[in-house]
């Protein structure tokens, strides 16, 4: 088969979210299995020509984004401007590559104008990802601005680019209800497909791993405070007073705002020692990080699409602490995979860290049970298996949908 996937985000040079590890999970999933993979991506900066690389055995091209040519100065105008070079990257690919069926991500809709322009001469399957719909933020997180430009522009192109959809599938059955009910699409017409994590790439540490005094307890993520960065930073001070030499590790990058109270709150309460910023680590180089925390948190704050830093913990044997928004409790059965706690709870959380940290065996017990549960569900060879179920229903609903033969050029 052979497969396009169209994503923004594509680790290592355009490493933000977990759309991108979603997208490269898949890309180094399906090479393995034989299918030809081309990414269509973008670069980095600005560049003037598309540049094409193998990766992994994966195709990737990374383009231009919007504002090369002349500036563009509004997030809705951004969208549709990438929108529209990616329809022009796609013609080009086409030219060269008879493509079995396209997957696109539903933030942003950058299959829009594709899927507006699709017609019986350019008619390829199309599939759209749910993993964080726009609706998903304005609801739950407040951005952007309800009935604001961009929310009216951005939720019109994630519904028009749901609806033309040859298929849909989500990350968890959270995200596929919320678009339901936003969008307006049948639920049983949206297939639940958990993220896959590279359970070869992300093991538990061997026997001999070194037992360090100090416990160590880690965040992945950007530190927002959606993502729960500020609870867990009140939580990690409370337990220092039964566990003065505890150490909270954050992965990732902050807004300005956040990290200044922070780092205020860290210093009065002379708990420098204790905190530690990373800053964004790679994701091929996240691995140790979790081999060497006793505990991995992130008690988001707001709705949580799946969570793919949980998948990775748990494939690591480490024990989660996650909390009970969005599609976490999809993951993680509280008390058997993990433990879950209400989103924006300081005490709940440091209850939490406090009875892991206090107890080792109940720390290896769902620490073995997460990485049992990535095995059997979301390593990559039955993920993959699930997402080609999901393409190949798009190839058998396209070559029988009415739309496929009209021809509706100007």
């Amino acid at each position: 088969m052979r497969i396009g996937l169209v994503s923004q985000e594509y680790p290592p040079e355009t490493a933000w979210g977990g759309i991108g590890t979603q997208t490269r999970n898949k890309a180094r999933a399906l090479v393995q299995l034989g299918h030809e993979v081309h990414v269509l991506s973008r670069a980095a900066e600005c560049v003037p020509q598309t540049r094409t690389d193998m990766e992994d055995g994966v195709i990737v091209h990374r383009m231009q984004p919007p504002g090369y040519d002349f500036p563009i100065y509004g997030r809705p105008t951004y969208l549709l401007g990438y929108a529209w070079y990616v329809l022009k990257e796609l013609n080009r690919l086409m030219a060269e590559t008879a493509f079995d069926v396209f997957d696109f991500p539903e933030f942003g809709s950058e299959g829009f104008v594709y899927q507006l322009d699709r017609t019986v001469w350019n008619w390829v399957p199309v599939v759209v990802q749910l993993h964080g719909p726009l609706a998903m933020f304005v609801e739950y997180m407040g951005w952007p601005e309800k009935h604001g430009r961009l929310h009216e522009v951005g939720t019109f192109l994630e519904a028009f680019s749901l609806k033309w959809a040859d298929a849909v599938m989500a990350c968890s059955a959270s995200v596929a209800d919320l678009a339901g009910r936003y969008y307006g699409i049948p639920r049983d017409a949206i297939d639940v497909v958990y993220c896959g994590v590279d359970a070869e790439a992300f093991q538990p540490a061997g026997p001999d791993r070194r037992q360090d005094d100090r416990p160590t307890i880690l965040f992945v993520g950007s530190i927002v405070e959606n993502k729960g960065a500020h609870t867990l930073v009140e939580a990690v001070l409370r337990v220092r007073s039964r566990f003065p030499r505890v150490q909270l590790r954050l992965l990732g990058k902050g807004g300005p705002d956040l990290m200044e109270r922070l780092h205020a709150r860290i210093r009065a309460e002379r708990a420098e020692d204790n905190v530690e910023f990373t800053g964004f680590v790679e994701l091929d180089d996240l691995p140790p990080f979790y081999r060497s925390a006793d505990i991995f948190c992130a008690p988001a704050a707001e709705f949580e699409g799946f969570g793919q830093v949980y998948l990775e913990a748990m494939a690591c044997a480490c024990p989660v602490i996650a909390s009970t928004a969005g599609g976490a409790p999809e993951a993680i059965v509280d008390n058997e995979h993990g433990l879950l706690v209400p989103p924006n709870d300081v005490p709940a959380t440091a209850q939490a860290l406090e009875r892991l940290l206090g107890d080792a065996g109940l720390r290896r017990r769902l620490g073995q049970a997460g990485r049992r549960r990535v095995e059997e569900c979301v390593a990559l060879e039955p993920y993959i298996r699930r997402v080609l179920a999901v393409y190949q229903r798009a190839i058998d609903r396209s070559r029988n949908s009415p739309d496929r033969l009209k021809d509706e050029r100007a």
